[in-house]
């Protein structure tokens, strides 16, 4: 008889030795406490776990998570082994030194005579056996993390969670639920699927967090009874919320106020109401003391209140940039991919959410570049 999904998911995590969870470079808060709640889960089983987002920075919202446990990049995946035959010899010290641009292996026989035919080398296998990508539409959405290991994700096992309609399927298994109102809900579900012990206060705190996070707080249009009740049941689980509420509602700094009003204030739009973008000079972020991952969460205050909008695009002078470029970040919505109206300005990101930069004389410039662009692939 045919597994289900779960079933092989589950035969997948008692069969693999070292996982790999991954999400997109451009984050949700979402993809941050499913990937966190999945990792706790999966090490109460005694795997070994790691957490990777391409240039990952966490925002102040989310301090109540254990955001150190997710590294900004993938490396050391895969060892170069020397293997010495030692049928014929006993060896007995072992060194090594560094010589400009060379590093040199010293091995010591007791007995017998090594000789160069003793000696072999070889690429062992990957670190990883099996990855989990949460919440990532496709794999170029990881970013150079992808890029620089595309052979480890081919050659790899991938079980591919997610909740939206842009996903390309390119997992091994694909968990993709279009009814969900998150991935921190087909998480929960796959978790108590495997063992309802495994949702600890802590795992349930992690996806009631992103599913309040993927609702906008219960008020988006994917918000449906069975959410509800699966949020409830959370809270019954131990989930903190009150703590989660007073992260993403209660704490925001003045400065962060400061710097949406600035954005809402010079909304304009466009294509009947379809297009709608903002701009922030440098000086606006000077003057508010915010810079460029301040602005991200005004995306979703958009989105809610904004319902029949299907591009957001704010556009910045980037001061983390050192040749003063000017970046956009681009949102959409439905059927529209971002890549898309954006591929003149190789855009790095998912379908629905990029960013990109352009060289442009000034803001304004930039802006009606970038807008004109837009309305053309439109």
């Amino acid at each position: 008889m045919a597994l289900n999904l779960n079933q092989q998911i589950l035969e997948s995590i008692n069969r693999s030795r070292s996982i790999l969870i991954i999400f997109r470079r451009q984050w949700t808060g979402d993809a941050v406490a499913a990937s966190l709640a999945l990792a706790q889960a999966l090490k109460t089983l005694g795997k070994k776990t790691d957490l990777v987002c391409q240039d990952f920075q966490g925002r102040s919202t989310l301090s109540f998570l254990p955001l150190t446990e997710i590294k900004d990049q993938l490396k050391n995946i895969q060892k170069f082994v020397i293997s010495v035959d030692t049928s014929q010899i006993k060896l007995g010290e072992f060194d090594y030194d560094r010589q400009e641009q060379q590093l040199n292996f010293y091995i010591t026989p007791t007995e017998g005579k090594l000789s160069i035919e003793q000696v072999s080398a070889s690429v062992a296998d990957f670190k990883y056996d099996l990855i989990f990508i949460i919440n990532s539409p496709d794999l170029e959405s990881l970013g150079d993390a992808y890029r620089q290991h595309s052979d480890f994700f081919f050659a790899t096992p991938k079980i591919n969670l997610d909740h939206s309609h842009k996903n390309e399927h390119y997992g091994d298994i694909n968990l993709v639920d279009l009814a969900a109102s998150s991935s921190s809900e087909i998480v929960y579900r796959l978790i108590k699927n495997i063992d309802h012990r495994l949702i600890s206060d802590d795992v349930a705190t992690y996806l009631l967090a992103g599913i309040i996070s993927a609702t906008k707080n219960f008020k988006s249009a994917n918000v449906n009874p069975t959410t509800l009740n699966l949020a409830g049941q959370l809270i019954t689980e131990g989930a903190r919320r009150e703590q989660i509420i007073q992260n993403f509602y209660q704490t925001k700094f003045l400065s962060t106020l400061k710097i949406w009003g600035r954005i809402l204030s010079r909304l304009k739009n466009d294509c009947q109401g379809r297009l709608v973008w903002s701009t922030i000079s440098k000086q606006d972020f000077l003057d508010t003391s915010t810079g460029p991952e301040d602005i991200t969460e005004v995306i979703d205050e958009l989105i809610v209140n904004m319902p029949d909008t299907e591009i957001i695009a704010l556009i910045y002078e980037n001061i983390q940039l050192a040749d003063k470029k000017i970046s956009c970040l681009l949102f959409s919505v439905k059927k529209i991919d971002s890549r898309r109206l954006a591929a003149r300005f190789n855009p790095d990101g998912s379908s629905d959410l990029v960013r990109f930069s352009v060289n442009a004389p000034s803001l304004i410039d930039a802006e009606r570049e970038i807008i004109e662009e837009i309305k053309k692939s439109l």
